[in-house]
Protein backbone atom coordinates (compact mmCIF):
# COMPACT_ATOMS: atom_id res chain seq x y z
CA UNK A 1 0.00 0.00 0.00
CA UNK A 2 1.41 3.38 -1.48
CA UNK A 3 -0.46 5.94 1.14
CA UNK A 4 -1.30 5.83 5.10
CA UNK A 5 -4.28 7.75 5.41
CA UNK A 6 -7.64 6.13 6.69
CA UNK A 7 -8.44 4.38 2.77
CA UNK A 8 -4.57 3.02 2.73
CA UNK A 9 -5.55 1.86 6.32
CA UNK A 10 -8.57 -0.11 5.94
CA UNK A 11 -7.70 -2.10 2.37
CA UNK A 12 -4.19 -2.89 4.39
CA UNK A 13 -6.14 -3.63 7.23
CA UNK A 14 -8.86 -6.23 5.38
CA UNK A 15 -5.57 -7.83 3.17
CA UNK A 16 -3.81 -8.61 6.17
CA UNK A 17 -6.91 -9.98 8.32
CA UNK A 18 -7.00 -12.44 5.35
CA UNK A 19 -3.69 -13.48 5.46
CA UNK A 20 -2.10 -11.65 2.74
CA UNK A 21 1.27 -10.15 3.34
CA UNK A 22 0.99 -6.62 3.78
CA UNK A 23 3.71 -3.81 3.47
CA UNK A 24 2.50 0.05 3.72
CA UNK A 25 4.38 3.07 2.98
CA UNK A 26 4.00 6.50 4.08
CA UNK A 27 5.83 9.23 3.33
CA UNK A 28 4.41 11.06 7.05
CA UNK A 29 5.80 10.30 10.80
CA UNK A 30 2.66 9.31 11.67
CA UNK A 31 0.14 7.06 9.74
CA UNK A 32 -3.49 8.70 9.47
CA UNK A 33 -3.47 11.02 6.82
CA UNK A 34 -5.07 14.53 6.68
CA UNK A 35 -7.67 13.45 9.08
CA UNK A 36 -5.10 13.78 11.89
CA UNK A 37 -5.45 17.68 11.42
CA UNK A 38 -9.92 17.40 11.55
CA UNK A 39 -10.48 18.05 14.97
CA UNK A 40 -13.80 18.26 13.84
CA UNK A 41 -16.53 15.90 14.79
CA UNK A 42 -18.40 14.05 10.99
CA UNK A 43 -16.53 10.68 10.59
CA UNK A 44 -17.56 7.67 10.85
CA UNK A 45 -21.48 7.98 11.13
CA UNK A 46 -22.01 5.71 7.87
CA UNK A 47 -19.02 3.29 8.78
CA UNK A 48 -19.88 3.12 12.28
CA UNK A 49 -22.90 5.02 13.09
CA UNK A 50 -21.01 7.32 15.66
CA UNK A 51 -19.99 10.85 15.24
CA UNK A 52 -16.09 10.71 15.32
CA UNK A 53 -13.56 13.42 15.40
CA UNK A 54 -10.83 12.90 12.86
CA UNK A 55 -8.08 11.32 14.75
CA UNK A 56 -10.61 9.08 16.55
CA UNK A 57 -11.62 7.64 13.41
CA UNK A 58 -8.43 6.74 11.83
CA UNK A 59 -7.21 5.40 15.51
CA UNK A 60 -9.80 2.58 14.77
CA UNK A 61 -8.08 1.31 12.41
CA UNK A 62 -4.27 2.04 13.51
CA UNK A 63 -4.98 0.00 16.49
CA UNK A 64 -6.17 -2.72 13.93
CA UNK A 65 -3.52 -2.57 11.88
CA UNK A 66 -1.00 -2.66 15.17
CA UNK A 67 -2.22 -5.71 16.10
CA UNK A 68 -1.59 -7.72 12.51
CA UNK A 69 0.95 -8.57 10.88
CA UNK A 70 2.21 -5.47 8.90
CA UNK A 71 5.06 -4.02 7.79
CA UNK A 72 5.23 -0.35 7.69
CA UNK A 73 7.67 2.51 6.47
CA UNK A 74 7.06 5.37 7.87
CA UNK A 75 8.53 8.91 6.89
CA UNK A 76 9.40 7.31 3.39
CA UNK A 77 9.39 8.62 -0.46
CA UNK A 78 8.66 6.35 -3.30
CA UNK A 79 10.96 6.56 -5.27
CA UNK A 80 9.83 4.94 -8.66
CA UNK A 81 7.67 2.01 -9.77
CA UNK A 82 8.71 -0.71 -12.29
CA UNK A 83 6.08 -3.41 -13.32
CA UNK A 84 7.72 -6.27 -14.93
CA UNK A 85 3.75 -8.22 -15.71
CA UNK A 86 3.27 -9.60 -12.02
CA UNK A 87 5.93 -8.37 -10.75
CA UNK A 88 6.15 -4.76 -9.53
CA UNK A 89 9.11 -2.90 -7.76
CA UNK A 90 9.00 -0.19 -5.57
CA UNK A 91 12.50 1.97 -4.79
CA UNK A 92 11.54 3.34 -1.50
CA UNK A 93 14.14 6.03 0.21
CA UNK A 94 13.65 5.54 4.03
CA UNK A 95 14.83 6.66 7.32
CA UNK A 96 17.14 3.24 7.59
CA UNK A 97 18.56 3.53 3.77
CA UNK A 98 17.39 3.10 0.18
CA UNK A 99 14.69 -0.26 -0.08
CA UNK A 100 13.37 -2.26 -3.00
CA UNK A 101 10.23 -3.55 -2.47
CA UNK A 102 8.78 -6.57 -4.66
CA UNK A 103 5.47 -6.77 -5.00
CA UNK A 104 2.33 -8.59 -6.83
CA UNK A 105 0.02 -5.81 -6.29
CA UNK A 106 -0.54 -2.21 -5.06
CA UNK A 107 -2.67 -0.27 -3.86
CA UNK A 108 -2.46 3.63 -4.43
CA UNK A 109 -4.14 5.55 -1.69
CA UNK A 110 -2.05 8.64 -1.76
CA UNK A 111 -4.91 11.20 -2.03
CA UNK A 112 -5.28 14.69 -3.29
CA UNK A 113 -3.99 18.23 -3.29
CA UNK A 114 -5.81 21.35 -3.04
CA UNK A 115 -5.98 24.09 -5.74
CA UNK A 116 -3.64 27.51 -5.68
CA UNK A 117 -4.06 30.49 -6.67
CA UNK A 118 -2.37 30.07 -9.51
CA UNK A 119 -4.80 27.69 -10.75
CA UNK A 120 -7.75 29.73 -9.94
CA UNK A 121 -6.02 32.81 -11.70
CA UNK A 122 -6.45 35.59 -9.28
CA UNK A 123 -4.55 39.05 -10.27
CA UNK A 124 -2.36 41.15 -8.20
CA UNK A 125 0.90 40.66 -5.99
CA UNK A 126 1.73 37.05 -4.43
CA UNK A 127 2.62 38.36 -0.69
CA UNK A 128 2.90 36.12 1.93
CA UNK A 129 -0.72 35.69 4.35
CA UNK A 130 -2.04 33.37 1.41
CA UNK A 131 -3.07 30.29 2.48
CA UNK A 132 -4.73 27.07 1.58
CA UNK A 133 -7.85 25.78 3.79
CA UNK A 134 -5.80 22.42 4.47
CA UNK A 135 -2.71 24.18 5.75
CA UNK A 136 -4.81 26.40 7.60
CA UNK A 137 -6.03 23.44 9.64
CA UNK A 138 -2.67 21.77 10.01
CA UNK A 139 -1.25 25.29 11.78
CA UNK A 140 -4.46 25.85 13.91
CA UNK A 141 -5.70 22.37 15.00
CA UNK A 142 -1.70 20.83 15.30
CA UNK A 143 0.45 23.96 15.84
CA UNK A 144 -2.21 26.51 17.72
CA UNK A 145 -1.36 28.94 15.30
CA UNK A 146 -3.58 32.03 13.63
CA UNK A 147 -3.17 32.93 10.33
CA UNK A 148 -4.82 36.60 10.52
CA UNK A 149 -7.11 37.97 12.57
CA UNK A 150 -8.69 39.75 9.43
CA UNK A 151 -9.39 36.96 7.13
CA UNK A 152 -11.24 36.54 4.41
CA UNK A 153 -12.05 32.57 3.55
CA UNK A 154 -12.47 32.30 -1.02
CA UNK A 155 -14.80 29.08 -1.21
CA UNK A 156 -18.19 27.99 -0.55
CA UNK A 157 -17.51 24.12 0.21
CA UNK A 158 -17.33 22.47 3.32
CA UNK A 159 -13.52 22.71 3.96
CA UNK A 160 -13.78 26.22 3.56
CA UNK A 161 -16.60 26.09 6.34
CA UNK A 162 -15.19 24.12 8.61
CA UNK A 163 -11.88 26.37 8.75
CA UNK A 164 -14.55 29.09 9.01
CA UNK A 165 -15.83 27.87 12.14
CA UNK A 166 -12.41 26.82 13.54
CA UNK A 167 -11.56 30.26 13.02
CA UNK A 168 -14.31 31.61 14.82
CA UNK A 169 -13.62 29.82 18.20
CA UNK A 170 -10.43 30.47 18.54
CA UNK A 171 -11.33 34.16 18.89
CA UNK A 172 -10.96 35.25 14.77
CA UNK A 173 -14.38 37.76 14.73
CA UNK A 174 -13.31 39.30 11.48
CA UNK A 175 -14.05 36.68 8.74
CA UNK A 176 -15.68 37.18 5.41
CA UNK A 177 -16.71 34.03 2.99
CA UNK A 178 -16.80 34.65 -0.63
CA UNK A 179 -17.52 32.27 -3.50
CA UNK A 180 -19.20 32.50 -7.02
CA UNK A 181 -22.32 30.10 -7.33
CA UNK A 182 -25.99 31.15 -5.73
CA UNK A 183 -25.51 28.72 -2.81
CA UNK A 184 -22.83 27.18 -0.78
CA UNK A 185 -21.97 24.36 -2.27
CA UNK A 186 -21.13 22.05 0.54
CA UNK A 187 -23.46 19.96 3.16
CA UNK A 188 -26.81 21.23 4.63
CA UNK A 189 -24.92 20.46 7.82
CA UNK A 190 -22.00 22.33 7.32
CA UNK A 191 -23.87 25.29 6.49
CA UNK A 192 -26.09 25.23 9.64
CA UNK A 193 -23.09 24.25 12.08
CA UNK A 194 -21.13 26.56 10.81
CA UNK A 195 -21.99 30.01 9.03
CA UNK A 196 -25.80 29.83 10.46
CA UNK A 197 -24.89 29.05 13.84
CA UNK A 198 -22.08 31.65 14.19
CA UNK A 199 -23.39 33.91 12.12
CA UNK A 200 -20.54 34.10 9.88
CA UNK A 201 -20.73 36.50 6.76
CA UNK A 202 -20.71 35.45 3.28
CA UNK A 203 -21.21 37.17 -0.27
CA UNK A 204 -22.76 34.66 -2.98
CA UNK A 205 -21.69 35.20 -6.88
CA UNK A 206 -18.09 37.03 -5.56
CA UNK A 207 -14.78 36.32 -6.76
CA UNK A 208 -11.33 37.80 -5.45
CA UNK A 209 -10.26 39.50 -8.53
CA UNK A 210 -6.75 40.79 -7.39
CA UNK A 211 -4.76 40.59 -4.60
CA UNK A 212 -2.86 43.84 -2.88
CA UNK A 213 0.22 44.14 -0.88
CA UNK A 214 4.27 44.09 -1.59
CA UNK A 215 5.32 41.80 1.52
CA UNK A 216 2.22 41.02 3.70
CA UNK A 217 -1.18 40.92 1.86
CA UNK A 218 -3.02 44.08 2.94
CA UNK A 219 -6.68 44.37 1.31
CA UNK A 220 -8.18 42.00 -2.12
CA UNK A 221 -10.43 43.58 -4.53
CA UNK A 222 -13.73 41.50 -4.78
CA UNK A 223 -16.57 41.57 -7.99
CA UNK A 224 -19.75 40.46 -8.50
CA UNK A 225 -20.01 37.54 -11.08
CA UNK A 226 -23.28 36.43 -13.53
CA UNK A 227 -24.42 32.93 -13.53
CA UNK A 228 -21.18 31.72 -15.64
CA UNK A 229 -19.15 33.69 -13.26
CA UNK A 230 -18.37 36.50 -15.45
CA UNK A 231 -17.38 39.92 -13.50
CA UNK A 232 -20.02 42.56 -13.39
CA UNK A 233 -18.02 45.94 -14.21
CA UNK A 234 -18.52 48.24 -11.77
CA UNK A 235 -19.26 46.36 -8.67
CA UNK A 236 -15.63 46.20 -7.76
CA UNK A 237 -14.57 46.80 -4.13
CA UNK A 238 -11.25 46.54 -2.05
CA UNK A 239 -11.63 45.17 1.56
CA UNK A 240 -8.67 45.54 3.90
CA UNK A 241 -7.78 41.55 5.02
CA UNK A 242 -4.41 39.84 6.40
CA UNK A 243 -4.89 36.81 5.57
CA UNK A 244 -6.50 35.17 2.30
CA UNK A 245 -7.49 31.46 2.70
CA UNK A 246 -8.33 29.25 -0.42
CA UNK A 247 -10.79 26.89 -0.47
CA UNK A 248 -11.55 26.28 -3.82
CA UNK A 249 -11.27 22.64 -4.42
CA UNK A 250 -9.06 19.32 -4.56
CA UNK A 251 -7.88 17.21 -7.34
CA UNK A 252 -6.50 14.10 -6.67
CA UNK A 253 -2.97 13.50 -6.73
CA UNK A 254 -2.41 11.29 -10.25
CA UNK A 255 0.76 12.60 -10.90
CA UNK A 256 2.67 9.06 -9.42
CA UNK A 257 0.22 7.14 -11.68
CA UNK A 258 0.58 8.80 -14.82
CA UNK A 259 4.38 8.12 -14.01
CA UNK A 260 3.65 4.40 -14.66
CA UNK A 261 1.54 5.23 -17.29
CA UNK A 262 -2.33 4.47 -16.14
CA UNK A 263 -4.84 6.29 -17.60
CA UNK A 264 -6.17 9.22 -16.21
CA UNK A 265 -10.25 10.32 -16.97
CA UNK A 266 -10.57 13.92 -17.70
CA UNK A 267 -13.50 14.39 -15.69
CA UNK A 268 -12.63 13.05 -12.13
CA UNK A 269 -8.56 13.63 -12.78
CA UNK A 270 -7.90 10.12 -11.48
CA UNK A 271 -7.21 6.90 -12.46
CA UNK A 272 -9.68 5.33 -14.88
CA UNK A 273 -10.81 2.22 -12.97
CA UNK A 274 -13.08 -0.57 -13.40
CA UNK A 275 -15.95 -1.99 -10.15
CA UNK A 276 -12.85 -3.44 -7.90
CA UNK A 277 -11.39 0.07 -8.40
CA UNK A 278 -8.32 -1.86 -10.37
CA UNK A 279 -6.66 1.07 -12.55
CA UNK A 280 -5.85 0.26 -16.31
CA UNK A 281 -2.75 -1.96 -15.23
CA UNK A 282 -2.98 -5.09 -14.12
CA UNK A 283 -2.62 -5.32 -10.44
CA UNK A 284 -2.43 -1.98 -9.78
CA UNK A 285 -5.48 -0.31 -7.89
CA UNK A 286 -6.34 3.10 -6.34
CA UNK A 287 -8.89 4.32 -4.47
CA UNK A 288 -10.19 7.27 -1.85
CA UNK A 289 -9.59 10.57 -3.06
CA UNK A 290 -7.06 9.45 -5.38
CA UNK A 291 -9.68 8.62 -7.75
CA UNK A 292 -12.00 10.88 -7.12
CA UNK A 293 -13.42 13.57 -4.63
CA UNK A 294 -15.38 12.20 -1.94
CA UNK A 295 -18.06 14.23 0.54
CA UNK A 296 -17.41 11.79 3.35
CA UNK A 297 -14.04 10.11 4.25
CA UNK A 298 -16.82 6.88 4.81
CA UNK A 299 -17.24 6.80 1.45
CA UNK A 300 -13.67 7.26 0.66
CA UNK A 301 -12.77 4.29 2.95
CA UNK A 302 -15.62 2.23 1.20
CA UNK A 303 -13.80 1.79 -2.02
CA UNK A 304 -10.75 0.68 -0.14
CA UNK A 305 -13.24 -2.83 1.20
CA UNK A 306 -14.22 -3.15 -2.26
CA UNK A 307 -10.31 -3.01 -3.55
CA UNK A 308 -9.31 -5.34 -1.16
CA UNK A 309 -11.99 -7.80 -2.94
CA UNK A 310 -10.21 -6.61 -6.61
CA UNK A 311 -6.67 -7.26 -4.75
CA UNK A 312 -7.48 -11.15 -3.64
CA UNK A 313 -9.25 -11.58 -7.22
CA UNK A 314 -6.05 -10.70 -8.81
CA UNK A 315 -4.00 -12.87 -6.43
CA UNK A 316 -5.86 -15.76 -6.96
CA UNK A 317 -5.78 -15.14 -10.35
CA UNK A 318 -9.52 -15.39 -10.54
CA UNK A 319 -11.15 -13.48 -13.54
CA UNK A 320 -14.61 -13.50 -15.46
CA UNK A 321 -15.43 -14.95 -18.94
CA UNK A 322 -17.98 -12.41 -19.53
CA UNK A 323 -17.38 -9.86 -21.69
CA UNK A 324 -16.24 -6.40 -19.91
CA UNK A 325 -18.78 -3.59 -19.96
CA UNK A 326 -18.02 0.46 -21.02
CA UNK A 327 -20.19 2.29 -18.30
CA UNK A 328 -20.36 5.78 -20.02
CA UNK A 329 -21.75 9.36 -19.37
CA UNK A 330 -24.89 10.81 -20.05
CA UNK A 331 -25.50 14.15 -20.67
CA UNK A 332 -26.30 15.72 -17.67
CA UNK A 333 -23.34 13.07 -15.58
CA UNK A 334 -20.55 15.30 -14.57
CA UNK A 335 -18.19 12.54 -13.37
CA UNK A 336 -18.18 9.03 -12.18
CA UNK A 337 -16.46 5.85 -11.55
CA UNK A 338 -15.92 3.22 -12.56
CA UNK A 339 -15.49 3.92 -16.70
CA UNK A 340 -15.41 -0.12 -17.27
CA UNK A 341 -17.63 -3.19 -15.70
CA UNK A 342 -15.43 -5.86 -16.10
CA UNK A 343 -17.97 -8.35 -14.18
CA UNK A 344 -16.21 -9.76 -11.56
CA UNK A 345 -18.60 -8.68 -8.53
CA UNK A 346 -22.17 -9.38 -8.43
CA UNK A 347 -22.82 -6.12 -6.87
CA UNK A 348 -21.42 -2.69 -8.71
CA UNK A 349 -21.41 0.53 -6.41
CA UNK A 350 -21.40 3.37 -8.21
CA UNK A 351 -20.67 7.06 -7.58
CA UNK A 352 -21.24 9.79 -9.67
CA UNK A 353 -22.08 13.80 -9.65
CA UNK A 354 -24.49 15.49 -11.99
CA UNK A 355 -23.74 18.88 -13.55
CA UNK A 356 -27.36 20.39 -12.68
CA UNK A 357 -29.76 20.67 -10.13
CA UNK A 358 -32.94 18.42 -10.16
CA UNK A 359 -36.11 17.60 -8.22
CA UNK A 360 -37.78 14.55 -8.27
CA UNK A 361 -35.06 13.39 -10.19
CA UNK A 362 -34.48 9.59 -11.77
CA UNK A 363 -31.53 7.74 -12.20
CA UNK A 364 -31.31 6.05 -15.85
CA UNK A 365 -29.21 3.11 -16.93
CA UNK A 366 -29.81 2.63 -20.86
CA UNK A 367 -28.13 0.26 -23.27
CA UNK A 368 -26.76 0.41 -26.17
CA UNK A 369 -30.28 0.78 -28.07
CA UNK A 370 -31.46 3.67 -25.44
CA UNK A 371 -33.81 1.22 -23.56
CA UNK A 372 -33.95 2.20 -20.20
CA UNK A 373 -32.70 -1.02 -18.07
CA UNK A 374 -32.68 0.50 -14.74
CA UNK A 375 -34.17 3.74 -13.20
CA UNK A 376 -34.00 4.95 -9.58
CA UNK A 377 -35.84 7.42 -7.89
CA UNK A 378 -34.80 10.00 -5.80
CA UNK A 379 -36.25 13.30 -3.95
CA UNK A 380 -33.57 15.99 -5.35
CA UNK A 381 -29.63 15.55 -6.84
CA UNK A 382 -27.21 18.53 -6.99
CA UNK A 383 -23.86 18.62 -8.50
CA UNK A 384 -22.81 19.12 -4.98
CA UNK A 385 -23.15 16.08 -3.35
CA UNK A 386 -21.63 12.94 -4.50
CA UNK A 387 -24.28 10.16 -5.27
CA UNK A 388 -23.77 6.66 -4.36
CA UNK A 389 -25.85 3.43 -5.47
CA UNK A 390 -25.39 -0.22 -5.77
CA UNK A 391 -26.20 -1.83 -9.48
CA UNK A 392 -26.80 -5.75 -9.35
CA UNK A 393 -24.74 -6.90 -11.53
CA UNK A 394 -27.47 -9.06 -13.23
CA UNK A 395 -29.30 -6.09 -14.79
CA UNK A 396 -25.99 -5.46 -17.46
CA UNK A 397 -24.31 -8.38 -17.43
CA UNK A 398 -25.85 -9.43 -20.72
CA UNK A 399 -24.46 -5.28 -21.82
CA UNK A 400 -21.68 -4.06 -23.84
CA UNK A 401 -22.36 -0.95 -23.02
CA UNK A 402 -24.24 1.04 -20.74
CA UNK A 403 -25.29 4.82 -20.20
CA UNK A 404 -25.81 6.69 -16.97
CA UNK A 405 -27.90 9.46 -16.99
CA UNK A 406 -30.32 11.82 -14.52
CA UNK A 407 -33.63 13.35 -15.28
CA UNK A 408 -36.11 15.51 -13.37
CA UNK A 409 -37.66 18.83 -12.72
CA UNK A 410 -35.38 21.81 -12.96
CA UNK A 411 -35.23 23.34 -9.52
Amino acid sequence: MIGGGPSGLAVATTLAEKGYDVCIIERNEELGGLLDQCIHDGFGTKLYNKVLSGPEFTEKFIEKLNNLKIEKYLDSFVKTVEIHGSEKKILTITPRGIKTITAKSIVYAIGCRERNHYEIKIGGTRPSGIFTAGYVQRLINLYGILPGKNVIIVGGGDVGMIVARHLYLEGVKNILMVYPEKFFIGLSRNVQQCIIDFNIPFKTQTIVKRIMGKEKIKAIEIVNVDNKWNPIPGTEKILQCDCLILSVGLIPYAEKLEEIEVKINNKTHGPEINECFETSIDGIFAIGNLVQIFDYVDDAVETAFIAAKGVEQYLKNQKTKLKPLLFKPGKNIQCFTPQRINKVLDEITIFFRSNITLNKAQILFKNSKDEIIHKINKPFIRPSTLEQIKLPLNLIKNEEEVVIDVQGKNM
